[in-house]
């Protein structure tokens, strides 16, 4: 979420109720773009008001400073704020004082201090304005262009117990828990390293939707961050944007702030695209059918290209040098067996004989500067004091490929691969298998592509790479509904009587049974354990051969008292049979909020259980998700209620399937 710092005097001053004008012109403005703002008033009782004064000043994505008066600490905070960030501050301020002389010339909003209210929608479009703008608003940046703003993430420290639970629900695999992380991050002042820590947690599972969130929305808080861009870049093309991965690429090659290292990955993206593209061509393909188009397709010469610039870029990045040099061998061995189709691209036979010299001479040249490269490579990791194990394992495969296109001995080359491969995840070795299987169809090296196709294929013991987690349903039905009334409850809802629950069960399972004919493969269930609306749902899927997964907000004992227990006994009993048969995830182990998330108002164990709710079904990435609701369309006694959920899922764009509920207060 953007957030706003504003820069003010307090109280009434020269006239001027300062506090009024924040009130009704400033928040107000604010609310109308979406943007959440505060002073230091709000940061008093959390720690030292001049150090997180600071941090605000630096991090805040815009600042509003009102210079009305000649306040000293208005001032102050602006100076600084000029100096530490060239732009996204706005100046306001009522016809009062003389102007400061230095600011004549900056621009400004001047509102009626009697009733400032009447300039809401002026300084909405003005602050718009000034976030969707790239001008540099600061004096000192204008007269310093080429000065270097600091880093604003530097200041922006994630809540350790914040980065515990994301490393916890990383290890466990529980993407939606992650989603759930990120889009609770996004409302705090340390969002975006938030969001980028999740990101990676999501990147490295690849779990691909949900980084793809992470990522974008650090480039909304961070438009020119470098790595949200480089991670979004292998996310798209692992998603099949192709489009929108080069466009981020090209957008890290373009920064100035991008390292060489950086813009090395950036570059060997590019190539890694481009080479998808060309083994598209003849990938159905065989023989010299296969050959041929592989040796006319322009985009050999241009992956090459990009691979060899992205070398040249970073010498310590041997990963790019190895891609260039596999295809300048591939190059090399099919113009020498198609010596008529290598000819079709030079004016003669004399050109295309000098021209294949000289790929061979490149040849020669790439493999001693990567032998150099290689070595330094494996220095660097060997100088380390403990010796990273995936360090380790990265260097000895690289080996192994530089061995597959230099070596003179197949079977040297298979125990290479052997070596680096061994305790190797099966999703490794059948990336591998299938690089070298393209030297195969090729027939580039084919004795070598052979030796080592066996050896590969021997560690994986005819197994094929299985995706993390399971297949991804078709449809997911995501259930939300009213819970028996309490005894206490004077207007009747869901009635705690055997006529109300057999009509609840009667539309659950004509609204289930459609949406399972409507799915086009498998379908799965998800809902809480509450008695009422979840326990029938449960129940009604099982009858049908849905299976279901049961998430509940709390331990099972401490669940049953809350959401079960008002049912009555026959209600907790069968709670307690689904929680044998379907062993229900829990989310947090007490109804206090962690302590990170203790801060966000209006926001409790309920509402975050919704949240949970559906990230989780989001991330079993199904092609169709239902949202089926037992709801009588009124609002919920608290936070977390059906109407919430309600809105939720359709606020995201999904199906609702609404059963009356409103039926079951007559049957009492």
């Amino acid at each position: 979420m953007t957030r706003a710092f504003i820069i003010r005097p307090f109280g009434t001053k020269a006239g001027v109720n300062f506090d009024v004008v924040e009130e009704k012109l400033i928040q107000p403005a604010l609310a109308q773009i979406g943007l959440a703002g505060s002073t230091t008033t709000e940061i008093i009782e959390q720690g030292n008001i001049r150090d997180d004064m600071f941090r605000l000043l630096v991090c805040a994505d815009l600042v509003i400073a009102d210079i009305s008066i000649h306040n000293a600490n208005v001032f102050y905070e602006l100076g600084i704020r000029h100096g530490m960030r060239p732009n996204a501050t706005f100046l306001l301020r009522a016809n009062l004082d003389e102007y400061p002389f230095d600011l004549r010339t900056d621009r400004y909003l001047s509102y009626d201090q009697e009733n400032p209210g009447t300039c809401v929608a002026a300084l909405a479009r003005a602050l718009k304005a000034t976030l969707d703008s790239a001008r540099v608003d600061s004096p000192v940046y204008q007269v310093l262009p080429n000065l270097r703003a600091p880093d604003p993430t530097a200041l922006q420290v994630v809540p350790s117990d914040f980065r515990e639970t994301v490393e916890a629900a990383f290890l466990a695999d529980q993407r939606g828990d992650l989603r759930l992380l990120a889009h609770e991050a996004s409302t705090f002042e340390w969002a975006s390293e938030g969001l980028r820590l999740v990101g990676r947690a999501q990147f490295e599972l690849k779990s691909n939707p949900g980084a793809r969130e992470s990522f974008e929305m650090l480039r909304t808080l961070r438009p020119d961050d470098v790595e949200a861009d480089m991670r979004l870049a292998t996310i798209y093309r692992r998603l099949g944007r192709l489009t929108q991965s080069s466009q981020a690429i090209q957008r890290v090659i373009a920064s100035p702030a991008a390292d060489p290292h950086q813009r090395a990955e950036a570059l060997a993206l590019y190539g890694r695209m481009v080479v998808a593209r060309w083994q598209s061509g003849f990938a159905c393909k065989s023989g010299e059918e296969a050959r041929t188009t592989a040796l006319r397709a322009p985009e050999l010469e241009e992956a090459l290209k990009w691979y060899l610039d992205a070398f040249c870029q970073d010498l310590n990045r041997p990963v790019s040098g190895l891609a260039a040099l596999g295809l300048v061998a591939m190059r090399n061995e099919l113009a020498r067996k198609l010596r008529a189709t290598w000819s079709e691209r030079f004016d003669s036979d004399d050109d295309a004989a000098r021209a294949l010299v000289a790929s061979e001479t490149q040849f020669v040249q790439l493999a001693s500067t990567l032998q150099f490269s290689l070595k330094a490579y494996r220095d660097a990791v060997q100088r380390q004091v403990m010796p990273d194990v995936e360090d380790k394992s990265r260097m000895e495969l690289l080996e192994a490929d530089y061995a597959f296109l230099t070596s003179p001995r197949p079977k040297a080359v298979a125990q290479r691969y052997r070596d680096a491969l061994a305790d190797q995840p099966i999703s490794l070795m059948t990336t591998v298998h299938e690089q070298l299987a393209v030297y195969w169809q090729l027939g580039v090296r084919s004795d070598f592509a052979a030796a080592a196709l066996a050896a590969v294929a021997e560690l994986m013991g005819g197994k094929p790479a299985q995706a993390r987690g399971v297949e991804a349903p078709t449809r997911i039905l995501l259930f939300t509904g009213h819970m028996i009334d309490d005894p206490s409850r004077t207007k009747p809802r869901f009635p705690p009587t055997k006529a109300a629950e057999e009509r609840a069960r009667q539309m659950m399972r004509e609204a289930i049974a459609a949406e399972q004919a409507l799915a086009n493969g498998s379908i799965v269930g998800i809902a809480g354990g509450a008695c009422g609306g979840d326990t029938l749902f449960h129940e009604v899927c099982a009858e049908l051969g849905i299976p279901t997964r049961m998430l509940i907000a709390l331990p099972r004992e401490r669940y049953c008292v809350t959401s079960v227990q008002q049912g009555g006994p026959e209600w907790v009993e069968r709670y307690y049979r689904l929680c044998a048969r379907l062993a229900p995830r829990v989310m947090m182990e007490g109804e206090e909020l962690p302590r990170w998330l203790r801060g966000r108002e209006g926001y409790d164990v309920w509402q975050r259980s919704a949240v949970w709710l559906l990230f989780n079904a989001l991330a079993m990435h199904c092609k169709e998700l239902t949202l089926v609701a037992l709801w009588d369309t009124g609002s919920g006694s608290g936070h977390g209620g059906t109407d919430e959920m309600v809105a939720l899922v359709t606020d995201n764009g999904h199906k609702l399937l609404r059963l009356p509920a409103e039926e079951l207060k007559a049957l009492c």
